[in-house]
């Protein structure tokens, strides 16, 4: 890492906590999956153009698009840090002053989350924990942060991409 790099990295403030996390799940499909999925679209497709809604036929066109990109090219993984200063995603830095509050769904194997509640339309960040230990990461960002206590499950989109596969 060159010495720019590494100041780049001090302007958000020292690092607490730094694990990895990919871009989105990766879900093994069959091939029932893709003829049911392609099946559906054809049908919305349908249905739209006859219904002279050709914005729902573009949008649906688009989704196909995006998941069989999705498919044939593996998630990046991006570098998760928890600083004094903020959340750092990749590139993309969240200061505590954006984030509403946070909150863990911890039922392992199947989910070990941790999510970020932004201020303003933004949609929560979803975060994998992977191997950390959900206890000590809430205990620092309790420093920081509210935590919102009443949530018990995951975010919708986040139980349908389960789901779905999507």
């Amino acid at each position: 890492m060159t010495d720019e790099e590494n100041n780049n990295l001090e302007d958000f403030g020292q690092i607490i906590f730094q694990w990895q996390v990919p871009e989105y799940l990766e879900h093994q499909r069959s091939r029932l999956w893709y003829m049911v999925m392609v099946g559906l679209a054809l049908i919305l497709i349908i249905y739209s153009i006859l219904t002279a809604n050709f914005l729902f036929a573009l949008v649906i066109i688009l989704v196909i698009f995006i998941i069989f990109l999705r498919s044939y090219a593996p998630p990046r993984t991006l570098n998760f840090q928890i600083t004094d200063e903020g959340l750092l995603l990749g590139n993309q830095f969240f200061p505590y002053n954006k984030i509403k509050n946070f909150y863990l769904i911890y039922k392992p194997p199947i989910v070990k989350k941790l999510f970020f509640q932004l201020k303003g339309f933004a949609p929560d960040l979803s975060i994998n924990l992977n191997n950390m230990n959900p206890l000590v990461v809430r205990e620092k960002l309790l420093e920081y942060l509210e935590e919102d206590l009443e949530k018990e499950r995951q975010t919708m989109d986040d139980i349908l991409e389960i789901l779905l596969k999507l």
